[in-house]
């Protein structure tokens, strides 16, 4: 977390977690979702929602919008990393030298057009299966279930030597002011177009099952597009919303370019903490 320009440690932050939990602006960069991440967000969470009096439901559905936030923001700096690897080799097949292919990859990530085409050429099942593959591993690590195999260790390895090759973060800023409570959640890769349009329709198709007082059967087989990876966890934040008297469309937004997605999430002070009405 940036503090007047100067970094804190998770460990600092923890140690003087009570004098910053006063504060109205946070600024932290992360780079995994580790239990020790998880839990140093919750208290910080807790303690700011304390302070204005929150209904505790309501925090529990903002926190939980928060961390879904940001293992999306995870999963798109790995699914980004992966993508370009899998493109690293398919162009491989036709150009030898690897200056020219980073070359090639860096026209190709700046052009929509050419990025998108490109997206359908590396088969998006393959790309998911390999995100599920990794985040497994990370698992098994995180947890120390099973000892990996060379194999694995290798494809972790050079993963994580990518994403600090490409220096792949996510940033988020938190604010509170006299009105409402701002969240902003940036990281280093983009969604595809044809992705945020299957986004765009699923919230859709799940605001309208609002209208009608059923948004929880949203997540029925038969609404509940598995195809986007980040689908279900966009749901997730979007039924919190609902469950907060908040029209997520209205509340819930987000941008994205050629190497980065950003995501708004602001909450009104006065709903937060009048929650058990609802």
């Amino acid at each position: 977390m940036a503090n007047r320009k100067k970094y804190l440690t998770s460990k600092e932050i923890v140690a003087n977690l009570d004098e910053i939990i006063k504060r109205d602006d946070f600024h932290f960069y992360i780079k995994g979702l580790t239990r020790d991440t998880r839990d140093l967000l919750s208290n910080l969470i807790n303690g700011l929602l304390e302070r204005i009096g929150a209904n505790p439901l309501a925090t529990f559905h903002l926190f939980s919008g928060l961390v879904e936030a940001l293992l999306n923001a995870l999963k798109g700096n790995l699914r980004y990393i992966v993508y370009k690897k899998e493109l690293a080799l398919k162009l491989s097949d036709v150009e030898p030298s690897k200056e020219d292919i980073d070359h090639l990859i860096s026209v190709i990530l700046d052009t929509s057009a050419l990025r998108e085409a490109m997206q359908r050429y590396i088969l998006p099942d393959k790309v998911k299966r390999m995100v599920q593959t990794i985040l497994s591993l990370e698992e098994k690590i995180r947890v120390k279930k099973v000892e990996l195999s060379e194999r694995d260790q290798a494809l972790l390895f050079s993963i994580r030597e990518r994403m600090k090759l490409d220096n792949c973060k996510i940033s988020m800023k938190i604010r509170l002011d006299e009105k409402e409570l701002y969240i902003r959640i940036k990281n280093d890769s983009p969604v595809m177009d044809e992705d945020m349009d299957r986004i765009e329709e699923s919230r859709r198709k799940h605001y309208k099952l609002f209208q009608e007082g059923r948004s929880f059967e949203f997540f029925r087989p038969e609404h509940l597009d598995e195809k986007e990876s980040a689908g279900f966890g966009i749901a997730m934040i979007d039924e919190g919303f609902y469950n907060m008297g908040l029209n997520p469309l209205e509340y819930f937004t987000y941008t994205t370019g050629s190497h980065v997605t950003t995501v708004y999430m602001s909450y009104p002070l006065e709903q937060l903490r009048k929650m058990e009405e609802f």
